[in-house]
């Protein structure tokens, strides 16, 4: 009877040990689901890997436990370590993204690397003694076991989830001191809850301080507890923090760069587009920060890579407590552009001449100054020829000011047609005009531009059929650019002078 007994009661624990590890299969693939379905937040990135890590570890513990064959077993203990080896890894980023730890990016990898070989030693595990140092196969209990001796990297292993679990449960008992929301309190506590039950029946299998832990993974009963105390943070704390995820994701796809500074101008966060706009806004964030500065002092741009950025400084303060600076940078780049286009272009008004569309005298002053450089630069000669109209005044007196001109603006057409093509002319006076250039040939420039002149206004008197005639009086000089002292006044001299025997010859006005 007693027997009997014994067999019923043994035969009832199996089910119900074996009930537990399908409801936690269960309940992990729901927990999954939940957490893929929102799984655009870091957080949520590793807690849905620690899930799936969990999942593959309870469904090849099952398989453990329905295996009758040490290499039934065997096979499962290897598929179930797919999981197991990263739960707490995973567990351990999740803290991190969770409470805002900056951990060093290349220590996160080493580990993701440590863990890979962990994982191959137990693929392997028949093969050496680093995992388990001996094995033996036994069926005398209500489930199938793995008898064995502890190798090195199992003491790693068991080290490094020590590790990450002090960590961190310092990370989030900091955090829920820190935290002034008392939805975030809830929610962090939750999750230290989650955490420590978890940590509770981990320990408990470790030391075997039970006699079911000899027999069974007494960590399935942490975890099955753990997904409770997760859903409830779920549905009744927003443990995803779907207004934050809904924040963060606005803020992140704001077009404007969102950077929050400490009351030590740390940076504490920044958003996507800050981070497109600085890609090294972590390594130089001194440099990055004074320059932000800089430009809402001076109201400035801050031109990165032919963009133009203005920012806007903004305290951060709760309760009257200042605890920072927000720095909103706005793309003027557009702005900035029309902006200078317009200054050109005002630029440009200035420096021409309404009635001929020449430049004026602004104008001589501003390119005479690019070419003499030009030309001393390139070794090259300049052009200057100072023209004069003839008979103005005659024609002033006689036909009136508005003939008078009309007989400019022929004139000035008539010195554009005489210029050449990359000479540039310019209305300096009333009835004075410059034309400038740039030449190679110092012998034939000045003769050939005198005929052409001749010949041009000639054409252009017969066109007209005026009752005066339109002359002009011009200094054509072309002379090698050396970069001597007062040398383009010296050049203009020349040609007023040449201008001025000309019009003598000329007798000041012809008909």
């Amino acid at each position: 009877m007693k027997l009997h007994l014994y067999f019923v009661r043994e035969k009832f624990v199996r089910s119900l040990l074996l009930s537990i590890q399908y409801a936690s299969i269960v309940g992990l693939f729901v927990e999954s689901w939940i957490i893929f379905r929102r799984l655009k937040h870091a957080p949520l990135s590793y807690l849905f890997l620690s899930c799936l890590a969990i999942l593959v570890n309870n469904i090849g513990y099952l398989f453990q436990l329905l295996s009758t064959t040490e290499e039934a077993y065997v096979t499962a203990l290897r598929f179930s370590y797919a999981g197991r080896t990263w739960i707490t890894l995973f567990l351990f980023m999740f803290t991190i993204e969770l409470c805002k730890v900056k951990f060093p990016k290349l220590i996160k990898n080493s580990f993701v690397i440590v863990h890979i070989l962990i994982y191959l030693s137990i693929l392997t595990i028949t093969r050496h003694n680093l995992y388990y140092t001996w094995t033996e196969f036994s069926t005398d209990k209500i489930f199938p076991r793995l008898l064995h001796g502890n190798g090195i990297v199992h003491h790693i292993f068991m080290a490094l989830q020590f590790f990450y679990i002090a960590m961190g449960f310092n990370w989030l008992f900091r955090s829920w001191r820190k935290a002034n929301n008392h939805t975030r309190k809830k929610r962090l506590m939750s999750v230290i809850i989650s955490f420590f039950i978890e940590f509770l029946f981990f320990i408990i299998h470790q030391t075997k301080l039970i006699e079911l832990a000899r027999v069974y993974d007494i960590t399935i009963f942490g975890y099955v507890i753990g997904i409770v105390v997760m859903f409830v943070a779920f549905f009744r704390y927003d443990l995803l923090g779907t207004k934050e995820i809904a924040r963060d994701f606005i803020i992140d796809h704001l077009s404007e760069g969102i950077i929050a500074v400490d009351a030590n101008d740390n940076i504490q966060y920044c958003n996507k587009t800050a981070a497109e706009i600085f890609p090294g806004i972590e390594s130089d964030s001194a440099n990055l920060i004074q320059k932000i500065k800089d430009a809402v002092l001076n109201k400035g741009a801050i031109s990165i890579k032919d963009r133009f950025y203005s920012a806007e400084e903004n305290d951060l303060l709760r309760d009257k407590k200042n605890f920072g600076k927000l720095y909103v940078l706005f793309d003027t780049t557009e702005q900035y552009e029309h902006l200078k286009k317009e200054k050109y272009n005002l630029q440009k008004e200035l420096r021409i001449d309404p009635m001929t569309g020449l430049y004026n005298r602004k104008g001589m002053e501003y390119f005479s100054d690019i070419l003499y450089k030009e030309a001393l630069q390139k070794g090259k000669s300049l052009f200057v020829c100072i023209c004069d109209m003839d008979g103005l005044k005659f024609i002033n007196d006689n036909f009136g000011h508005g003939e008078g001109d009309r007989a400019i603006k022929n004139l000035s057409q008539i010195i554009t047609e005489a210029a050449d093509e990359d000479d540039m002319a310019f209305r300096i006076g009333g009835d004075e005009f410059l034309i400038l250039g740039l030449k190679d040939d110092v012998t034939k420039t000045a003769e050939e531009f005198s005929a052409r002149t001749e010949k041009i206004i000639a054409e252009w008197n017969q066109k007209l059929k005026l009752p005066y005639t339109i002359g002009m009086s011009y200094g054509p000089i072309l002379q090698k650019i050396t970069g001597a002292a007062n040398e383009f006044s010296d050049l203009l001299r020349k040609s007023d002078t040449a201008m001025y025997q000309m019009k003598r010859k000329n007798g000041m006005y012809r008909r």
